[in-house]
């Protein structure tokens, strides 16, 4: 790499591995991970199979390498929702609409990952690469802070800013991961998220007048 720039080799080498990940994916996502072979891979996206191995070890590397790079499209959406400008209750509906946009853009990931991973009943942490509990414990301290501030300005009820923010992510994750499951069954948005969460839905005062 000269200047910061990719040398053609290079630039030839990040394409033919996009290409090996995209066919990947898609295979994946089909008929699931155990059912693709990495010569199935190969054959589709016209490498040999002896190419292919020169990107990826083997097929587990490669659904690390694909797992990893919708990470870094789910973390840097919603970091940057969380970076805006405005009110913390602001940057939390930012953040809620970024976490939908990039779930629905990226379904196929989504597929691919909840079929590795038993579906919606899993913890979301269960079997993560440590790269990516990183990342994913990044975000929720950051939106963690977020709360805090919340709470400092009197915005929020006083309780402990990180249980929020990992409520407030399991509350979107369950109806992501419902709507991947059965789409088209409810409709819902961010605004459905954030009444959730913020308005509840007991109607009493206290839950001890029951």
């Amino acid at each position: 790499m000269k200047n910061g720039k990719p040398s053609r080799k290079e630039r030839e080498y990040l394409r033919h591995r996009q290409e090996i990940l995209k066919v990947a994916l898609k295979l994946f996502s089909e008929k699931g991970f155990h059912n693709v072979s990495m010569h199935e891979i190969a054959e589709k996206s016209e490498f040999a199979v002896g190419t292919l191995y020169k990107f990826f070890s083997n097929k587990e590397d490669l659904y690390r390498a694909l797992m990893l790079e919708a990470s870094n499209v789910f973390h840097s959406s919603l970091m940057a929702a969380l970076a805006t400008s405005g009110s913390e209750l602001e940057k939390i509906r930012a953040c809620v609409e970024a976490k939908i946009k990039v779930f629905m853009d990226n379904l196929d990931y989504v597929r691919l990952y909840m079929a590795e991973t038993q579906g919606v009943s899993f913890n979301v942490k269960t079997s993560l690469d440590p790269e990516i509990m990183d990342r994913y414990e990044k975000f929720l301290k950051q939106l963690a802070r977020v709360f805090e501030n919340g709470i400092k300005k009197r915005l929020f009820k006083k309780f402990e800013p990180y249980l929020l923010a990992v409520a407030l992510d399991g509350i979107s994750n369950a109806l992501l991961f419902h709507h991947v499951e059965y789409p088209g069954a409810h409709s819902f948005d961010a605004d459905l998220i954030i009444n959730i969460f913020f308005q509840q839905v007991y109607e009493k005062e206290d839950l001890r007048d029951e």
